[in-house]
């Protein structure tokens, strides 16, 4: 039984944000020095990226419905 349609993807800006919190989670829970700069990069690279999605929102034409 196929329940794909089902299951939506979040909206690519909604998914970046969740994948960043993530990240500085764990950063914040990170047990090494290595673990948090490597969490910290994977944060950095979400936030970037969630920066992006919004300015390409913003941007965006609207439409009436």
């Amino acid at each position: 039984m196929d329940t794909s349609h089902t299951h939506r993807k979040p909206p690519p800006a909604a998914y970046a944000l969740h994948r960043q919190m993530k990240a500085v989670q764990r950063c914040m829970s990170a047990e090494t020095v290595e673990e948090s700069v490597r969490a910290t990069r994977w944060a950095s690279a979400w936030y970037r990226l969630v920066q992006r999605k919004l300015e390409q929102l913003q941007h965006a034409p609207r439409y009436l419905h």
